[in-house]
């Protein structure tokens, strides 16, 4: 459950995000279903605090560069980004297609970072976006890493909840393509998650944690490749592990 005050100053910064315009009062208090003396207290916050500032009665507010100066200094120092960028970067290139890197968190998995290629049709994910470990592809390599008692944990007591009609909602299917991801190593999805996206994902370890990476594109693009992109992804997997990466 999170605390109403910081869900309420998050759920502002993703509405500015999203809308990119100003807002006035009423418009944040409408937009966020929260009462007008509500936004007006955040807002007054906010201003003395230097990420917002008001451009006239009549269009309200706008951030401040202030944010965008803060988010830019803790992502470059941001743990292991910066030594695997390279590599990131590197497997987009070859693949020519977006690269993920993905960590579970809880009965989810949080992408960390992005890596979106040039392809004018392109799997476009945020970084911080969290997904559902069954319909995903960095999910379902995570659960191929797992112990198999905490693997089955999960399978018993997560639901698996519908997200397009290829989502993979049976138990005992969804173990079997877990297994079948373990045994080869790589796993993937094809429209489960989202339509028309094919992603395949494989597990690395840094200093003793899972963390994933993810390849994914449009399936009539990504389908015939799959294999070479494989053959690719576990080549930096095995790199990474190799030079010892965060160490």
């Amino acid at each position: 459950m999170g605390i109403k005050t910081a869900d309420r100053t998050l759920d502002l910064v993703e509405l500015f995000a999203r809308d990119q315009r100003p807002l006035n009062l009423s418009e944040m208090a409408e937009l966020m279903g929260i009462p007008v003396s509500s936004a007006h207290g955040l807002v007054k916050t906010l201003q003395a605090r230097g990420y917002l500032y008001e451009i006239n009665r009549k269009q309200g507010y706008f951030p401040t560069k202030k944010l965008a100066v803060m988010t830019n200094s803790i992502s470059r120092a941001i743990p292991l980004l910066d030594k695997l960028e390279p590599h990131l970067s590197q497997l987009r290139d070859d693949s020519e297609e977006t690269v993920v890197l993905a960590k579970q968190q809880g009965d989810l998995v949080t992408y960390l970072d992005v890596f979106e290629c040039n392809q004018s049709v392109r799997f476009s994910p945020i970084s911080g976006e969290m997904k559902h470990l069954h319909s995903t592809a960095s999910g379902k390599a995570i659960l191929a890493s797992m112990p198999n008692h905490e693997r089955e944990m999960f399978l018993r007591r997560a639901p698996l909840e519908w997200r397009t009609p290829n989502t993979i909602t049976d138990v005992e299917r969804l173990r079997q393509e877990i297994e079948m991801g373990r045994q080869r190593g790589w796993c993937n999805i094809e429209g489960e998650n989202i339509p028309d996206l094919m992603a395949i994902a494989a597990p690395v370890k840094i200093n003793e944690e899972i963390y994933v990476i993810v390849i994914g594109g449009p399936i009539q693009r990504f389908k015939p490749l799959v294999n070479e992109h494989a053959k690719k992804l576990l080549t930096v997997c095995n790199a990474i592990e190799t030079q010892a990466i965060g160490n």
